[in-house]
């Protein structure tokens, strides 16, 4: 492609190139590099698609009802205006909702998803299960939260404070969807409350007393919408003379989080200012030695081999770091109760297991050695051939389960010996074949290969898994997981939660369609 100009003068003819020639040019050569890999579309061949053979046509496909070409992915005519025409299963044009959003019965129009555009007050627009293909919603009663100034956000199905950050993206925050809905959506606009948290230089929204727009480490966006830090904020740090946000880590070590006194009094605030202080995390400990907390029970500054432990002795508590007492595959349980193995009852209540501590985060605490009771869900993960066990919030009061006879609600039977350790015979099974790995039902697939994978998908090594232990001591197989083809992009089917990869051709086509034509 690049032949056509000489060397000498490639350097000049660039400069001398409209911007908008030279991005048709560039975009133009791309696609003659790569002709060779990308799949042309099944409806970009003229035997099954006469629109094909137009100028653009691979863009084109044929509607049957008039017999005229139409844009694929187009919205409107000649289909409803709140659905796209997109290339179906057997190769004919379809009319289908575009995606994030599904069909309301009785008009069958497309809505968006976690909207409350379609239904009444109180109600909002949730996925449900229909035929195979198609999108159908469903509109369903906002459930009550906990407070009552709480909001109940659908797409994540919690509740959150109004005008707070809570799972949406910076900028925006949690707004009611109507002046007396209770149903939030994450927005952003000057308009109304909501427009007290507004910041016209960026126009974006953020909670005050955080640090939200402010370019400057120690300011904080105050109410009067704009940034600053002053002694008379309860966010005001001493020692430093910055303000950071209650609750993070703000100046504070490794461990702590800056938060107000534990006896604060509020009447007292009111005459002089209470500052907040860096302290222990909840369920941390104080380490004398680095002047961090770390939490009981993880490695902690501890060497290899030992673990952070606490002793309690006549009221008095002490930490100490001690050899670990339990062999791999086995979880402690402080109090004289043992090391039990991972889904076992050990010394659980009827109906419950052993499990992993869900609140440590491994990322940032280390792995806890210490395990907890609960009912246990199997999350089946079809990337990985291990079982992950998680707490189930069924739990009932009195510390029973829900019965484990419900098979759609993934809780499992564990044998005594627990599970989440591939038994011998598959490790011997693949690990003499070269070039494969070992998937989740135990059977060999061939690396890089679709093997039992989806259409756009290949195999390739698990390596979030990396190798367990098996038994004795010997490594265990290499696990095998599911991916997109480099190229393809993917796509989680919102009603199923199913993972889809799209060829660069559906995705090209999707960008051209947005764009104007030259």
């Amino acid at each position: 492609c690049w032949s056509v100009y000489d060397e000498r003068v490639r350097a000049t003819a660039f400069i001398s190139i409209p911007l908008h020639n030279m991005i048709v040019l560039i975009f133009s050569c791309l696609v003659w590099l790569v002709e060779g890999a990308i799949v042309a579309p099944p409806w970009a061949d003229p035997d099954q698609n006469p629109c094909a053979s137009q100028p653009g046509g691979w863009q084109l496909i044929l509607w049957p009802g008039d017999g005229k070409c139409y844009k694929i992915f187009h919205q409107g005519p000649p289909c409803p205006a709140s659905m796209e025409l997109t290339p179906g299963a057997n190769r004919t044009a379809e009319c289908r909702c575009p995606p994030g959003s599904a069909q309301l019965t009785p008009d069958s129009l497309c809505y968006k998803l976690y909207s409350t555009e379609p239904c009444q007050l109180g109600e909002y627009f949730a996925p449900t299960q229909g035929v195979s293909g198609e999108r159908w919603g469903v509109c369903r009663h906002v459930p009550s939260c906990p407070q009552p100034e709480e909001l109940f956000h659908p797409h994540s199905s919690r509740c959150y404070l109004p005008y707070t950050q809570g799972p949406c993206p910076r900028g925006q925050l949690l707004a009611p969807t109507a002046p007396t809905s209770p149903v939030a959506q994450c927005r952003c606009d000057d308009n109304g409350r909501l427009g007290r948290y507004y910041w016209p230089p960026s126009a974006t929204c953020h909670p005050h007393f955080t640090s939200g727009p402010c370019p400057e480490r120690g300011q904080l966006f105050l109410p009067e919408g704009k940034c600053g830090c002053h002694p008379g904020l309860q966010q005001y740090h001493n020692s430093s003379g910055l303000c950071y946000q209650i609750g993070t880590v703000g100046p504070c070590p490794a461990g702590h989080h800056f938060t107000l006194p534990e006896h604060f009094d509020q009447d007292t605030a009111l005459n002089e200012p209470v500052h907040a202080e860096c302290r222990c995390k909840t369920g941390h400990i104080h380490w004398h030695q680095d002047g961090n907390c770390y939490r009981p029970y993880t490695r902690g500054p501890c060497p290899q081999g030992q673990m952070f432990s606490i002793n309690i002795q006549e009221g008095n508590q002490t930490a100490s770091c001690e050899p670990l007492p339990c062999p791999p595959g086995r979880l402690y349980f402080p109090g004289g109760k043992g090391c039990h193995r991972v889904g076992s009852q050990g010394p659980c209540p009827p109906g419950q297991v052993v499990l992993f501590q869900e609140s440590v985060r491994t990322s940032v605490e280390g792995i806890s050695y210490q395990g907890m009771c609960g009912c246990a869900t199997q999350v089946h993960d079809g990337r990985s051939f291990y079982p992950t066990l998680r707490s189930d919030e069924r739990t009932k009061q009195g510390g029973r389960c829900e019965s484990n006879s419900r098979r759609d609600d993934n809780t499992v039977d564990l044998p005594a010996e627990g599970r989440g350790f591939p038994s011998p015979h598959v490790s011997d099974r693949c690990s003499t074949k070269r070039g494969y790995v070992t998937w989740e039902d135990g059977s060999c697939q061939r690396l890089y290969s679709r093997g039992a994978c989806s259409a756009g998908q290949w195999v390739v090594p698990d390596s979030s898994k990396g190798r367990r232990q098996g038994r004795g001591g010997s490594q265990g197989p290499v696990m095998g997981k599911c991916e997109c083809l480099p190229s393809f992009t993917p796509s989680v089917e919102p009603t199923t939660g199913q993972l889809t990869c799209q060829p660069p051709s559906v995705r090209l086509a999707r960008y051209l369609n947005t764009r104007t034509e030259y």
